[in-house]
Order: C-alpha cells, then sequence, then structure tokens
C-alpha cells in the first residue's frame, strides 16, 4: 500500500486543507474521492480501513478534509478550530471539492497515476448531501454513492431559524466530545443566496450519471425516510437499506476493531459493486 499527505489551496484566500491519497495497484487507475460528513473528518472513525479497501480493489482513494471542518492541519483528528467551523458552509464545501479535481487535472499534481475520465465520489451523512450537488455541477464526476445522506441543506425548523437570525448564532452538540460548537448565521444566508446551487430536490434530478444511495435503517440521525424521498426525486438511483444500520453504520470514533462492522461492510460492498460497473 502506498501513502501519501498533502496540502492543498482552498478557494478562500490564504485557507488550505489536507487530504490524503492510498493506492496498492500499478497502471492507471480510476479515482474514489472519499467526503466526510458533519462534526466529521477524514480520519474519523472507519474511513482509513474504508479507503484501504478502495486501493485494494484497485482504486487510488482520496480522503479530504474541508478548510473549514473545524479541523487544523497540525490537529487534523478533532474539531478544535470553533471559529472556522462556525464560518463554514455547503458553498465552501462544494469549492473545496472543486479545488481537489482542479488540483488533481493540473500540472502540479504529482498523481499522474489517476485515470482522470474515472472520477468516483462518495459521501458520508451531510457529505452524501455534498456530493449529490457537486455531481451535479460538475461533469467530470462519472458515478456517485451516498452513506446516509441527508435529503435537504435547509434542515433547520421556523423557531429555530428565526432564534439563529436575531442572535447571529446557534449551537449544535457534538455528541463524542460534548461540546457545543457554533454555526453563524452565515450558513443560511449562504443558503438563500445561492439556493439554485445548494438545493438538492432540484439538483438530483439533473444527475444522469449512475447514483446509489445507502442508508441504515436504524438511522438515529437521518431516518430512513430521506432516501425514500431521494428516490422519489430521482427514480434512477439505485437505493440500498443495510438492515440494522445506524447513521455510521455501527462503527464509531475511534475504530479500534480490525474488521469494519458487518452493516459498514455490506454497505461498502455495494458501493464497490456499483463503482465497477
Amino acid at each position: 500500500m502506498k501513502k501519501i499527505e498533502f496540502i492543498l489551496k482552498a478557494k478562500e484566500e490564504g485557507k488550505r486543507f489536507l487530504a490524503d491519497a492510498r493506492w496498492s495497484k500499478e497502471g492507471k487507475l480510476p479515482l474514489v474521492l472519499f467526503i466526510h460528513g458533519f462534526k466529521g473528518f477524514k480520519d474519523w472513525g472507519a474511513f482509513d480501513m474504508i479507503a484501504d479497501q478502495f486501493a485494494d480493489a484497485g482504486y487510488c482513494c482520496i480522503k479530504m478534509n474541508f478548510h473549514s471542518n473545524g479541523t487544523t492541519l497540525d490537529m487534523p483528528f478533532e474539531v478544535v478550530d470553533k471559529e472556522a467551523f462556525a464560518q463554514n458552509n455547503f458553498s465552501k464545501e462544494l469549492d473545496d471539492i472543486g479545488m481537489m479535481i482542479d488540483w488533481l487535472h493540473s500540472e502540479e499534481c504529482p498523481l499522474n497515476h489517476i485515470d482522470l475520465d474515472k472520477i468516483n465520489i462518495i459521501g458520508h451523512s451531510r457529505g452524501g448531501g455534498v456530493v449529490l450537488l457537486k455531481a451535479a455541477e460538475d461533469s467530470r464526476i462519472k458515478k456517485v454513492a451516498t452513506l446516509a445522506s441527508i435529503p435537504r441543506v435547509d434542515s433547520f425548523n421556523e423557531e429555530t431559524m428565526k432564534e439563529w437570525k436575531e442572535n447571529g448564532v446557534t449551537y449544535v452538540l457534538n455528541g463524542r466530545t460534548q461540546e457545543q460548537l457554533p454555526l453563524y448565521y452565515q450558513v443560511a444566508e449562504d443558503y438563500y443566496a445561492n439556493e439554485g446551487r445548494l438545493d438538492i430536490a432540484l439538483n438530483i434530478k439533473k444527475l444522469n450519471i449512475p447514483v446509489m444511495c445507502i442508508h441504515g435503517d436504524e438511522d438515529e440521525t437521518v431516518p430512513l425516510q430521506s432516501l425514500h424521498y431521494l428516490k422519489q426525486l430521482q427514480p434512477n438511483i439505485k437505493d440500498i437499506v443495510i438492515k440494522g444500520g445506524s447513521h455510521t453504520f455501527n462503527t464509531k470514533h475511534p475504530w479500534e476493531e480490525q474488521q469494519l462492522s458487518p452493516e459498514m461492510q455490506e454497505a461498502i460492498n455495494h458501493v464497490l459493486d456499483h463503482f465497477g460497473e
């Protein structure tokens, strides 16, 4: 297994983000770009183990942090920069993915073993919604898979939105660390200013590439009905339900087991089949 870590410039001036690539085969390899979810990061839980499976299956797998996900270049394993977290939004995440794909196509990129005609992307939770949006606006992406995807980005209720606007900030609990993480109202302003770009219901209908959406039937964070909703919006989606699967498909952070949970392994097997078709 070959692994490298690298730092890329974000579209936002002066900002950078961390990524890593791994592969185990020779020759031109298709790409799997792995996108983490809300309050997550590229090295969360079993993500390294998942990336290894993609590499062993003949892909180059790249995992990336977002420049405002709350991690830093020095502390990539925890959400430590609360100000950056508060300033994050969906447009910034879409732009980071775009910068990654632009870099892969540039002369600066040393990863010349990647087949740029075979770019696959997978996202978990909020990352699932982000990859659906990105695939709708970037024709360089050829296949998409989601794990426990959100069905929409404007999910706050009316009362919360009113208080959020009045106070300029709301807080979300990081269940693992029990910290209250701030979110500035700019998240909502970004959505209203870029609704055409950020409306999953609108953009998923534009997708004419292979899409697979996978959900656990015991998801405690994003209900299984979200999968059914996405399927209604885009009937061509391959929808897969994992029996007994939680929001993280029965994995956690840190993941200290030698194997994936059976539920996560089942999900990844489906993704491997989907990308390999």
